[in-house]
């Protein structure tokens, strides 16, 4: 009989304890199209005032293969000291060498097989929908940023730019400042991404409806590497001699500044690129590079470890699928309002 009482006081306990811990049910998403640019909370949104009541692992997937990369790491660890205290750890996790699928798949596989709560991870082409599809079916939700595949996915929330947007902004500064006329060489990071095709696509779509009168004289893929940007665009250059604009879709840019400066062509080879970088900074405000396009490294980095934090833990559903961050267009006229050097 105490036998049998103590097996049904065990039952209870574990029962008790099964309720206590269960996951609770989690409420679906937004719509995968649906959209908000520059959300009010945009790199400062804060965690739900609710401990955890069993330890959460939040990996975020991302790469240190250039500069852009360092605010967004950082933030990524701001993020992880936010949720620290309501029992939850923020792994950054850099996956490798390229937003490609061989590289992220592989890594989201390893976040899963290690039993990470949520993921935030790049995705940068459409192969990385069956990863994040699998990852989602096994009860992990999944964020992406900077990059996502345009392919429906089910993946909670992207945070980052509007890539053709912002390529289509670089087309139509690129014409006014060649006068609608003239030769331009396209450097980008590599044509298997989406996100650097969808630049390279609006760049060339706003040149053939503004500036038909521009020729296209080269596409070459950088692999977001300046050493290999300073080479191409050098090449661009000698081939070219004319040669009147470089637009550069990802990393590398200063490589292609660095070149053009060498070159004694600062003003004559007009440059337009992206992000905020220091090196990139340093050829913007001494005229080299005209102009860069921001994309907010540090929502990227920060925002989606809070807002899997916030769903995980109090069912809060982001206020839209595409948190579309800023993209702040910055010239040596107004670079003091968005930059100061990091040393």
């Amino acid at each position: 009989m105490k036998v049998s009482r103590l097996l049904v006081l065990m039952v209870a306990l574990v029962a008790a304890a099964g309720a206590v811990w269960a996951a609770p049910t989690l409420p679906p998403g937004p719509a995968f199209d649906s959209v908000l640019v520059a959300p009010a909370d945009e790199g400062i949104v804060k965690p739900v005032a609710k401990v955890s009541p069993k330890p959460l692992r939040i990996a975020v997937l991302g790469l240190e293969n250039n500069p852009f990369w360092i605010p967004v790491k950082n933030a990524a660890l701001k993020a992880a000291a936010e949720l620290k205290p309501l029992n939850c750890t923020v792994d950054w996790i850099n996956a490798g060498a390229q937003h490609t699928t061989d590289v992220f798949g592989q890594a989201v596989e390893a976040a899963v097989a290690q039993g990470y709560d949520a993921i935030a991870t790049i995705a940068g082409d459409s192969g990385m929908v069956n990863y994040i599809n699998r990852a989602v079916d096994s009860g992990i939700p999944v964020a992406t940023f900077n990059s996502e595949t345009a392919s429906p996915n089910k993946r909670l929330f992207f945070v980052g730019a509007d890539l053709y947007l912002q390529g289509k902004a670089a087309g139509e500064t690129m014409a006014k400042l060649l006068g609608n006329k003239g030769k331009v060489a396209i450097i980008t990071g590599l044509f298997a991404v989406e996100s650097h095709e969808l630049r390279r696509k609006g760049f060339e779509d706003a040149l053939a409806k503004v500036a038909p009168g521009i020729k296209i004289v080269g596409r070459v893929e950088d692999d977001d590497k300046g050493d290999i940007a300073y080479g191409q665009a050098q090449d661009f250059m000698n081939a070219n001699p004319d040669l009147n604009g470089i637009f550069v879709t990802a990393g590398g840019n200063f490589g292609a500044a660095k070149a053009v400066q060498e070159a004694g062509k600062a003003g004559k080879v007009h440059i337009v690129c992206y992000d905020f970088v220091d090196e990139t900074m340093g050829y913007v405000k001494s005229g080299v590079i005209d102009g860069t396009i921001g994309q907010d490294p540090v929502a990227q980095g920060h925002d989606p470890a809070i807002r899997l934090y916030n769903y995980l833990v109090g069912g809060i559903v982001p206020p839209a699928a595409r948190l579309l961050t800023r993209s702040d267009f910055v010239t040596k006229a107004n670079m003091d309002k968005f930059w100061s050097p990091s040393n």
